[in-house]
């Protein structure tokens, strides 16, 4: 019994590390406890391995680590995507046989579907090049979505790609590719997510937390109907009503599903695995989901941090109503071909970069036209259309 919960906690552990090690460097968790963990794994630790290394070999390991890291985090490789795929295919070869039998027809399509739809968007989102700009789709991707003049700016030229750089499109170097409306690269998928197949990325991660959490609630159904056969139906007949909890301490009950854990080793083991991984699904879906709502991207929003830092700090201002803005040929060009229903004429100045920086620099600013902004609040963000619309525009894949 003592072993079995060991190894409860030790999942949730697992599971919890895990989430920390790849979603604790977001803006939201920064500082936080989350993010000072996941500092901890990737900064604070391997400084320690290293040193420890130089004394013991000569720095021989951490060479061959840093050549293995290397390979893992900036090449376009399938280690990922194959450890994910053979998680998810052998959890199901060793469920759903166990499983089967004891389904109504019922449980039996849900199953079905849930099985077949993450294979699906994880097909897409693999395989989808449509996000990748072009030459020959330059001018559309152009229109798409309007300079903002704080994140994005026009006449910026890709130094890889010699292309000009729509709004809100960034080069990825692992793909090696200019995306548009870049969110991230997403090793889990080997391709970058952008316009183009951004939606089959959230189909994924929502399938994928509906099938586990289904995973989760088939196994406790399962395991809770063997429990109530043993305890209650052959001891009392198949009439009575009464629940195998009834009665029973919360230890008694542990114990109880314990003994129904280790007597259906294959259920149980996947039912605990989907029951504990299902959180990081959701949570990772619910993080996009707020993405949307916000009007943003992963990418746009370590951009917005590093401007809400500045901001704090007293460097940004912004144009009044009466200041003068230029307009170069470039913003015309640009915004002739615009699509988007929303634009602005906000313009940022960031003296991040001009310390020391006086009371006198900003009177100077002020008398010229220019205000301070004190919160990110007072800027625009003009790809935010309400969450309604945001949404809608996730689905255009062209």
């Amino acid at each position: 019994m003592v072993s079995y919960r060991h190894i409860i906690v030790a999942i949730l552990l697992l599971s919890f590390l895990v989430f920390t090690a790849l979603f604790g460097s977001l803006p939201s968790f920064r500082k936080t406890p989350v993010g000072y963990i996941n500092r901890l794994i990737w900064i604070q630790m391997p400084g320690l391995l290293l040193s420890t290394d130089r004394l013991i070999s000569g720095g021989r390991c951490a060479l061959f680590l840093k050549r293995s890291g290397y390979y893992l985090m900036n090449e376009n490789h399938p280690l990922v995507l194959i450890f994910y795929m053979a998680v998810v295919i052998i959890a199901e070869i060793l469920f759903v046989p166990a499983a089967w039998p004891r389904l109504s027809s019922s449980h039996r399509w849900a199953a079905i579907i849930a099985i077949i739809i993450p294979f699906i968007t994880t097909y897409q989102s693999v395989r989808s090049t449509s996000s990748v700009i072009t030459e020959d789709n330059l001018d559309s991707q152009i229109g798409h979505y309007p300079y903002d003049h704080v994140l994005f700016h026009p006449g910026k030229v890709c130094p890889t790609c010699r292309l000009i750089k729509p709004a809100r499109s960034k080069h990825c170097r692992i793909c090696n590719v200019c995306v548009a409306k870049q969110d991230h690269h997403c090793i889990w998928v080997m391709n970058c997510l952008g316009r183009g197949n951004y939606v089959y990325f959230i189909g994924m991660i929502l399938s994928l937390a509906i099938l586990l959490s289904y995973g989760a609630y088939l196994c406790y159904m399962l395991l809770d109907d063997t429990l109530q056969d043993v305890l209650i139906r052959r001891s009392a007949g198949m009439e009575t009503r009464s629940h195998w909890t009834v009665g029973r301490t919360y230890m008694q009950r542990f114990d109880l599903w314990t003994w129904a854990f280790t007597g259906d080793v294959r259920i149980g083991a996947v039912g605990l695995l989907a029951l504990f991984t299902a959180p990081l699904a959701w949570g990772l879906f619910l993080y996009h989901v707020y993405l949307i709502w916000a009007g943003t991207t992963t990418n746009e929003s370590f951009k917005w941090e590093e401007w809400k830092e500045d901001v704090a700090d007293g460097f940004v201002y912004k144009n009044g109503p009466e200041t003068p803005i230029e307009r170069s040929f470039n913003d015309m060009n640009a915004e002739s071909r615009l699509s988007w229903s929303v634009t602005s004429s906000q313009r940022l100045i960031n003296k991040v970069g001009q310390q020391p920086w006086h009371r006198e620099d900003d009177l100077d600013m002020q008398r010229a036209g220019w205000i301070r902004v004190l919160s990110m609040k007072e800027v625009d963000n003009i790809y935010d259309l309400g969450f309604k619309n945001n949404l809608g525009d996730i689905f255009h894949t062209s």
